[in-house]
Protein backbone atom coordinates (compact mmCIF):
# COMPACT_ATOMS: atom_id res chain seq x y z
CA UNK A 1 0.00 0.00 0.00
CA UNK A 2 1.11 3.38 -1.22
CA UNK A 3 0.92 6.05 1.57
CA UNK A 4 1.74 9.41 0.93
CA UNK A 5 4.34 10.50 3.25
CA UNK A 6 4.10 14.36 4.60
CA UNK A 7 6.65 15.58 2.17
CA UNK A 8 4.97 14.07 -0.83
CA UNK A 9 1.47 15.61 -0.13
CA UNK A 10 0.57 17.64 -3.06
CA UNK A 11 -1.76 20.48 -1.47
CA UNK A 12 -4.08 23.37 -3.02
CA UNK A 13 -5.17 26.54 -1.55
CA UNK A 14 -7.26 29.40 -2.13
CA UNK A 15 -6.79 32.87 -0.32
CA UNK A 16 -9.73 35.44 -1.02
CA UNK A 17 -9.26 38.44 0.65
CA UNK A 18 -12.58 40.04 0.59
CA UNK A 19 -11.58 44.10 1.63
CA UNK A 20 -8.27 45.48 2.58
CA UNK A 21 -7.87 48.92 2.54
CA UNK A 22 -5.43 50.45 -0.04
CA UNK A 23 -3.32 51.63 2.98
CA UNK A 24 -2.44 47.44 3.65
CA UNK A 25 -1.79 46.23 0.25
CA UNK A 26 1.57 46.58 -0.22
CA UNK A 27 1.74 45.62 3.69
CA UNK A 28 -0.19 42.16 2.11
CA UNK A 29 1.35 41.57 -0.92
CA UNK A 30 5.23 41.76 0.77
CA UNK A 31 3.79 39.82 3.32
CA UNK A 32 2.54 36.90 1.05
CA UNK A 33 5.56 36.86 -1.31
CA UNK A 34 7.41 36.23 2.12
CA UNK A 35 5.33 33.24 2.84
CA UNK A 36 5.03 31.55 -0.79
CA UNK A 37 8.97 32.39 -1.03
CA UNK A 38 8.73 34.45 -3.73
CA UNK A 39 6.63 37.34 -5.47
CA UNK A 40 3.31 36.57 -6.62
CA UNK A 41 0.75 38.31 -8.79
CA UNK A 42 -2.23 39.77 -6.98
CA UNK A 43 -4.62 41.65 -9.25
CA UNK A 44 -6.77 44.02 -6.42
CA UNK A 45 -10.37 45.11 -7.54
CA UNK A 46 -12.40 47.72 -5.51
CA UNK A 47 -14.70 46.10 -3.24
CA UNK A 48 -18.20 47.55 -4.02
CA UNK A 49 -19.44 46.71 -1.13
CA UNK A 50 -17.00 48.23 1.79
CA UNK A 51 -15.83 51.74 0.54
CA UNK A 52 -12.15 52.85 0.27
CA UNK A 53 -11.49 48.63 -0.09
CA UNK A 54 -10.00 46.56 -2.81
CA UNK A 55 -10.29 42.73 -3.01
CA UNK A 56 -8.11 39.79 -4.83
CA UNK A 57 -7.91 36.07 -4.64
CA UNK A 58 -5.07 33.55 -5.56
CA UNK A 59 -4.42 30.11 -5.89
CA UNK A 60 -1.56 27.95 -5.21
CA UNK A 61 -0.58 24.31 -5.47
CA UNK A 62 2.53 23.24 -3.70
CA UNK A 63 4.05 20.61 -0.80
CA UNK A 64 4.45 23.09 1.59
CA UNK A 65 1.33 24.22 4.01
CA UNK A 66 0.77 28.10 3.98
CA UNK A 67 -2.69 28.61 4.97
CA UNK A 68 -2.08 28.86 8.85
CA UNK A 69 0.69 31.19 8.17
CA UNK A 70 -1.69 33.22 5.70
CA UNK A 71 -4.03 33.65 8.03
CA UNK A 72 -2.14 34.17 11.03
CA UNK A 73 -0.05 37.08 9.60
CA UNK A 74 -3.40 38.61 7.54
CA UNK A 75 -5.44 38.10 10.85
CA UNK A 76 -2.62 41.03 12.64
CA UNK A 77 -4.27 43.56 10.24
CA UNK A 78 -8.05 43.83 12.07
CA UNK A 79 -10.06 45.73 9.06
CA UNK A 80 -9.14 42.83 6.53
CA UNK A 81 -11.72 40.20 5.58
CA UNK A 82 -10.59 36.98 4.10
CA UNK A 83 -11.10 33.39 3.90
CA UNK A 84 -8.28 31.08 3.18
CA UNK A 85 -8.41 27.43 2.40
CA UNK A 86 -6.19 24.19 1.96
CA UNK A 87 -6.30 20.96 1.52
CA UNK A 88 -4.92 17.97 -0.16
CA UNK A 89 -5.09 17.13 -3.61
CA UNK A 90 -5.55 13.53 -2.99
CA UNK A 91 -8.37 13.66 -0.76
CA UNK A 92 -9.06 14.14 2.81
CA UNK A 93 -8.77 16.96 5.25
CA UNK A 94 -8.54 20.26 4.95
CA UNK A 95 -8.70 23.57 6.58
CA UNK A 96 -10.61 26.80 6.24
CA UNK A 97 -9.68 30.01 8.18
CA UNK A 98 -11.81 33.11 8.16
CA UNK A 99 -11.74 36.34 9.73
CA UNK A 100 -13.65 39.64 9.83
CA UNK A 101 -12.91 43.01 11.66
CA UNK A 102 -15.92 42.47 14.09
CA UNK A 103 -15.71 38.20 14.61
CA UNK A 104 -12.13 37.95 14.10
CA UNK A 105 -10.16 34.61 13.20
CA UNK A 106 -12.08 31.61 12.81
CA UNK A 107 -10.69 28.11 12.20
CA UNK A 108 -12.66 24.74 10.88
CA UNK A 109 -11.64 21.47 9.62
CA UNK A 110 -12.90 20.50 6.65
CA UNK A 111 -13.85 17.37 4.28
CA UNK A 112 -12.77 16.55 1.27
CA UNK A 113 -16.20 18.06 -0.21
CA UNK A 114 -15.35 21.48 1.86
CA UNK A 115 -17.57 20.74 4.55
CA UNK A 116 -16.61 21.85 7.84
CA UNK A 117 -16.53 18.96 10.43
CA UNK A 118 -16.54 18.75 13.99
CA UNK A 119 -14.57 16.22 15.45
CA UNK A 120 -15.98 13.84 18.41
CA UNK A 121 -13.93 15.90 21.32
CA UNK A 122 -15.42 19.41 20.78
CA UNK A 123 -18.61 17.67 20.87
CA UNK A 124 -18.19 15.82 23.69
CA UNK A 125 -16.44 18.94 25.18
CA UNK A 126 -19.43 20.88 23.91
CA UNK A 127 -22.45 18.45 25.25
CA UNK A 128 -20.34 18.28 28.55
CA UNK A 129 -20.41 22.47 29.47
CA UNK A 130 -23.53 23.08 27.86
CA UNK A 131 -26.53 22.53 30.20
CA UNK A 132 -28.92 24.41 27.91
CA UNK A 133 -30.33 23.99 24.31
CA UNK A 134 -29.17 27.58 23.65
CA UNK A 135 -26.05 27.60 25.20
CA UNK A 136 -25.28 24.15 23.42
CA UNK A 137 -26.85 25.38 20.34
CA UNK A 138 -24.44 28.52 20.44
CA UNK A 139 -21.37 26.18 20.78
CA UNK A 140 -22.16 24.56 17.98
CA UNK A 141 -22.75 27.16 15.98
CA UNK A 142 -19.28 28.79 17.08
CA UNK A 143 -17.60 25.46 16.00
CA UNK A 144 -19.49 25.83 12.68
CA UNK A 145 -18.31 29.26 12.12
CA UNK A 146 -22.32 30.63 11.52
CA UNK A 147 -21.69 34.04 12.19
CA UNK A 148 -18.53 34.19 10.14
CA UNK A 149 -20.44 32.99 7.06
CA UNK A 150 -23.49 35.10 8.08
CA UNK A 151 -20.95 37.81 7.50
CA UNK A 152 -19.31 37.10 4.28
CA UNK A 153 -22.02 35.35 2.12
CA UNK A 154 -22.56 39.07 0.42
CA UNK A 155 -18.84 39.20 -0.21
CA UNK A 156 -18.69 35.85 -1.61
CA UNK A 157 -21.71 36.29 -3.87
CA UNK A 158 -19.79 40.10 -5.14
CA UNK A 159 -16.68 38.27 -5.76
CA UNK A 160 -18.32 35.88 -7.65
CA UNK A 161 -20.53 38.30 -9.80
CA UNK A 162 -17.42 40.43 -10.57
CA UNK A 163 -15.92 36.76 -11.62
CA UNK A 164 -19.15 36.51 -13.96
CA UNK A 165 -18.94 39.78 -15.15
CA UNK A 166 -14.56 39.41 -15.95
CA UNK A 167 -15.63 36.92 -17.89
CA UNK A 168 -18.26 38.27 -20.19
CA UNK A 169 -15.84 41.05 -21.19
CA UNK A 170 -13.29 38.43 -22.68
Amino acid sequence: MNVPTRASLELSGDLRIYSAPRALIRHIQWSLNQIFGEPIALEWEQQRLCAGTFATQYQWRGDRQLASAIASTLKSWHYLRFEVREFPTSGGEGVLYRATPDLGLHQAVTASTGDIMIHENRLVTSLTSHRSYESLRESIQQALGIAWDDELEGYRRESSEYDLDKRSII
